[in-house]
């Protein structure tokens, strides 16, 4: 098998990981005694925070093993979600918490993996197919901010999510491990807690604001990567 041909194959496999079901909900009203997610969230055929994580394990596989062809396939699926990054502030915080977005754009993975394999041609030709293509079958959707959070300290963030719409959150840390994700809506219920690589998804059942909290539980100061939906 080519190059280029295992690049491809490796792009499809990781699309079949986000495929569910597709399924729709309608949208109940809000009762405060009631967590505002169902009690078992459908997934739709898209899950673009799922494969951008997708792509943050496999340009960290890249560099821990010097591979420039992770690095392009993490930044092919990256290309095909059509992820944007914007800056949001936590509730808690002042603007010295949003970080800039640095080493892991389309644009800069691919000249990592140039560099690392030395400009070797063959890498270099599947770099610049990366850079041309057009992104055909483009998830879009997944929005990416950049923070940075001291020591044993919580970033808040109220964000809303649309009731019967699946609602995906991820969380990974830059030069740290040591984060945990919890999401509460918004009369505190626990809806869900993971750490580092943390996923959360659910099916808001009604439209309202969820607050996202991030927990640098490490002693020092850490940058984190947050993706939603």
């Amino acid at each position: 098998m080519t190059m280029r041909a295992m690049l491809f194959a490796v792009v499809s496999s990781a699309a079949l990981l986000a495929a569910g079901a597709a399924a729709a909900q309608t949208p109940a009203q809000p009762d405060p005694k009631t967590a505002n997610a169902a009690a078992e969230a459908q997934k739709p055929a898209d899950l673009p925070v799922r494969q951008l994580q997708l792509a943050e394990q496999l340009a960290k596989y890249g560099r821990e093993t010097k591979d420039p062809l992770s690095l392009i396939v993490a930044a092919q699926i990256r290309k095909q979600v059509g992820a944007k990054v914007v800056e949001r502030k936590p509730d808690n915080a002042d603007a010295s918490a949003v970080a800039k977005d640095e080493g892991d754009g389309v644009a800069a993975l691919l000249k990592e993996a140039k560099d690392l394999s030395k400009n070797d041609k063959t890498i270099v030709a599947l770099a610049d197919d990366v850079t041309s293509s057009a992104s055909k079958g483009k998830v879009g959707g997944g929005i990416i901010s950049n923070g940075q959070i001291t020591a044993r300290t919580t970033h808040n963030l109220t964000m809303n999510f649309h009731g019967g719409k699946f609602a995906e959150v991820g969380l990974v840390g830059k030069d740290s491990s040591l984060f945990v994700l919890e999401i509460r809506d918004q009369n505190g219920n626990l809806i869900c807690r993971d750490s580092d690589p943390a996923y959360c998804s659910f099916n808001p059942i009604w439209t309202g604001p969820f607050v996202v909290k991030v927990h640098n539980v490490g002693s020092g100061l850490a940058h984190y990567r947050l993706e939603t939906n």
